[in-house]
């Protein structure tokens, strides 16, 4: 028969056994409970971040919204600008007077021209599409309602006398692409040649080159984005 004190013994080991394997077992709860607000810290604190950058290269890669005047194809496959509400413009030297589209050629070389801040782009160039200036089918024939754009050119030359021009011209990308180069510059120097004949004065044209299907404005992929590509511009190199 068991003494009274090795019960007391064996009811004190139960005792410190039961508070030792509760202790455990608050731990070991603890230790889950910490892993459980450590592991939902670590997943959710990547994914702010991620989704700031995300934002942030989405909004980069965005492209800018095209800031030419829209416009349509007519039926010789000419890209036709919308110019805009018609405006007066009194050139400055006694020049003479514009009434033109706002979107025309001749209205945002005005602006440029008589702006004091707006300088000379020596690497990319100050380049204008001319609105009103097209040719006959696959030729480089002008056609004779390009004459009063390209009148209008001449008295803005008048009225900035220390401006030079350079003319540009260019193709789509359809065929030969040298054949293309070709017809640009026969293009651009029919553009120079019909100035000189309307009265420009020389030193106001410097060059006349052509560029073929190089710096497209428009998509090659679609009727109208190669109607744009087929156009004459003017870059100002002094003003």
């Amino acid at each position: 028969m068991s003494s009274d004190s090795e019960i007391v013994e064996k009811d004190e080991k139960t005792g410190i056994g039961l508070k030792w394997l509760l202790l455990v077992l608050l731990l070991v709860l603890i230790a889950a409970v910490a892993f459980y607000f450590m592991g939902t810290t670590v997943h959710k604190s990547p994914k702010e971040p991620f989704a700031e950058v995300e934002e942030t290269i989405v909004k980069v890669e965005t492209p800018a919204p095209a800031t030419m005047a829209t416009g349509s194809v007519d039926t010789s496959g000419n890209y036709i600008y919308d110019l805009g509400k018609i405006i007066t413009i009194e050139l400055p030297n006694e020049a003479g007077v514009l009434k033109v589209g706002e979107n025309s050629t001749e209205s945002r070389l005005y602006k440029f021209l008589s702006n004091p801040a707006a300088t000379i782009d020596t690497v990319k160039g100050n380049w204008f599409e001319f609105t009103n200036v097209r040719f006959l089918t696959g030729g480089t024939k002008i056609d004779s309602a390009s004459t009063l754009q390209l009148t209008n050119i001449i008295l803005l030359s008048k009225g900035f006398p220390a401006a030079s021009f350079k003319l540009g011209g260019y193709t789509d990308n359809t065929g030969d692409s040298v054949a293309n180069v070709v017809l640009s510059q026969k293009r651009a120097e029919a553009v120079v040649a019909a100035l000189k004949k309307l009265g420009i004065s020389s030193k106001s044209l410097t060059a006349a080159i052509g560029y073929g299907p190089q710096f497209p404005i428009g998509d090659n992929a679609t009727t109208l984005g190669k109607a744009m590509n087929r156009r004459v511009a003017i870059n100002v190199k002094s003003k």
